[in-house]
């Protein structure tokens, strides 16, 4: 694997592993901490909250459902998470490409055998016109490219289109 390879993975995890986890029990210790400061012993409402722990357990009873429901309406309401998967589908190299794996070593050989026998079948009945025969020509050269690690498509994403513009 190239060191760059390596740095942003790397990146990635530790993008990942913070927000997701190191600064969210960070926030959320430093929120209860000052809201328990400002509010409950400042403001003389420690007899609603008598011990900080108190506190800390109606935090999570409700911010943890407050925080599902919110989840939930980010997923199933909003425009957001259209937006985002729109961009993860456009930057992800597999749409362009055949990943590794199953896809290379079995799925693809395997539509490759079928279309190419199917062409074969319909050629040999006179069932195929010049038009569809273009088409499965373009099909098959198509999966050839594919399978011999050439991008299809126009992905925005910069090393790919290198890698494109090299094949050219």
């Amino acid at each position: 694997m190239k060191m760059m390879d390596l740095v942003f993975r790397a990146w990635y995890y530790f993008r990942i592993g913070y927000s997701t986890y190191l600064a969210f029990a960070v926030a959320f210790m430093s929120y209860i901490t000052v809201i328990y400061k400002l509010a409950i012993e400042d403001l003389a409402l420690s007899w609603v909250f008598p011990r900080f722990y108190t506190f800390i357990i109606f935090s999570l009873v409700t911010i943890i459902p407050l925080g599902v429901l919110i989840g939930w309406f980010h997923f199933k309401r909003t425009l957001a998470y259209s937006a985002a998967m729109a961009i993860n589908v456009e930057s992800n190299p597999y749409n362009y490409m055949i990943t590794p794996g199953k896809e290379t070593e079995i799925i693809w050989p395997m539509h490759m055998l079928y279309l190419t026998a199917l062409q074969k079948l319909l050629e040999k009945e006179n069932m195929l016109s010049p038009e569809e025969k273009k088409s499965f020509e373009e099909v098959l050269t198509k999966i050839k490219k594919l399978r011999e690690g050439h991008v299809i498509g126009t992905p925005r994403h910069r090393q790919l289109l290198a890698k494109l513009k090299k094949a050219k």
